[in-house]
């Protein structure tokens, strides 16, 4: 379905992708016009959505935000060090091709047990700093020739 529709003769249907379908309901655009030309055409088609592609494997960051990880530090007691650790880590990140997974990286690294709740009896719990990823390890962003 390369041009976003697909005429079946045999099954006599015209199936269409979510983009072409959302596309052709707009009046005067390029994908109405192609509609409305094959229906005239064949007024006995019927019409087929078919469906974007379905996620099937579970996201495995889904709700792993920069916000919920400075949420996560600031329950430590030394929660101004390691925020200002995560504040660095983001600036060098910028640089790098995929930032969101140095800092994941960096994150993963200093907090190994982020998943499970965290226990806290005097509320004293000090978390060491460690050293942010190797940036050699990560793809540079490229820079565009002006």
């Amino acid at each position: 379905m390369k041009n976003g529709y697909k005429i079946d003769f045999k099954n006599n249907t015209i199936t269409v992708n979510y983009k072409f379908a959302a596309a052709m309901n707009e009046y005067g655009s390029a994908e109405y016009k192609i509609y409305r030309k094959i229906m005239r055409d064949f007024p006995r088609l019927e019409l087929v959505i078919k469906s974007g592609r379905k996620q099937t494997t579970p996201r495995y960051n889904k709700r792993f935000t920069y916000e919920n990880m400075e949420k996560y530090i600031s329950t430590f007691a030394n929660s101004e060090e390691l925020q200002i650790m995560f504040k660095t880590v983001k600036r060098k990140s910028a640089l790098l091709a995929s930032p969101y997974k140095y800092v994941c990286d960096w994150f993963k690294a200093q907090f190994p047990d982020y998943e499970e709740t965290p226990t806290f009896e005097k509320n004293d719990i000090v978390v060491s700093l460690i050293p942010e990823p190797k940036e050699e390890d990560y793809k540079r962003k490229e820079e565009k020739a002006a």
